[in-house]
C-alpha cells in the first residue's frame, strides 16, 4: 500500500510536493557550493596560500602573487569556488600605491565584503529552513480538506478519496521536514563556520600587511 515510486508519491503530494520538491533543489545547490567554499576556509587551506603567495612576494614577484591569488579556486562538482582570501590579498596586491595604514582599512573592508557575499546565500538556506514546514502545512491543510469532502459524499469511490487526501496532508507534512530539517542544520554549520575562519583570516591579513609594508610607517 505504502509502496509508492517517486512519480506516485508526487501525484499523492500534490502540487505543494512539487514546489517542495524545487526547494529541497535550491537548498542542495546551495549546501554544496558552500561546503566546497568553507573548505577553503580551513586554517590548513588558508597557511598553504598564505605561504606561497608570501614566497612570491619575498621574492618581489608580485604578478607571480596576484596569479596565484586569481588561480587559487577550488573546483568540484561542477561549481568552482574562489577562496575568499584570495580575493582579499589581490585586491592588496594590486593596491600597494597606498600607505600602510590606508591599506590596512581597504584590506579589511575587502574582508568584510567577501564575508557578506558568503553570508548571502547562506540566507537561501535560513529562508528554505523557515518557509519548507509552512509550505508542507499547507499541502497537509489541502489534503485534510480533500479527505473531508469525501467523507461529505455517500459514494463508495468516496474511500478513496478519503485515503488520497490523508496521503496527500502525509507527504506534504514529511517533505516539508525533510527540506527544512538539512536546510537549517547547514546553515547553522556554515554560520559558525564563517565566524570561526575570520580571526584566521585576519590573521594571515596582518601577516601578509606586514611583509608588503616592512618599515613603512
Amino acid at each position: 500500500m505504502f509502496n509508492y515510486n517517486f512519480t506516485e508519491l508526487l501525484s499523492h503530494g500534490g502540487f505543494t510536493l512539487i514546489i517542495l520538491v524545487l526547494c529541497s533543489i535550491l537548498s542542495l545547490k546551495v549546501i554544496i557550493e558552500k561546503w566546497i567554499t568553507m573548505k577553503s576556509l580551513d586554517e590548513e587551506n588558508l597557511d598553504e596560500l598564505t605561504l606561497k603567495v608570501k614566497e612570491a612576494v619575498g621574492e618581489k614577484n608580485f604578478k607571480m602573487a596576484v596569479h596565484i591569488c586569481k588561480s587559487n579556486k577550488v573546483k568540484k562538482l561542477g561549481f568552482t569556488i574562489a577562496s575568499p582570501l584570495a580575493g582579499v590579498f589581490a585586491y592588496m596586491l594590486s593596491n600597494l600605491n597606498y600607505k600602510k595604514e590606508e591599506l590596512f582599512d581597504l584590506a579589511f573592508s575587502k574582508m568584510d565584503e567577501e564575508i557578506v557575499k558568503l553570508e548571502k546565500s547562506l540566507g537561501v538556506l535560513g529562508t528554505l529552513g523557515n518557509i519548507s514546514p509552512f509550505i508542507g502545512l499547507f499541502g497537509t491543510v489541502l489534503g485534510i480538506i480533500r479527505s473531508f469532502e469525501g467523507l461529505s459524499v455517500n459514494e463508495a469511490s468516496s474511500y478513496l478519496t478519503v485515503m488520497s487526501g490523508i496521503a496527500e496532508a502525509l507527504v506534504s507534512t514529511a517533505a516539508g521536514l525533510i527540506v527544512a530539517v538539512p536546510s537549517v542544520i547547514f546553515y547553522n554549520y556554515f554560520v559558525k563556520k564563517v565566524k570561526q575562519s575570520v580571526p584566521a583570516m585576519e590573521r594571515e591579513i596582518k601577516e601578509l600587511l606586514f611583509l608588503l609594508k616592512n618599515g613603512e610607517a
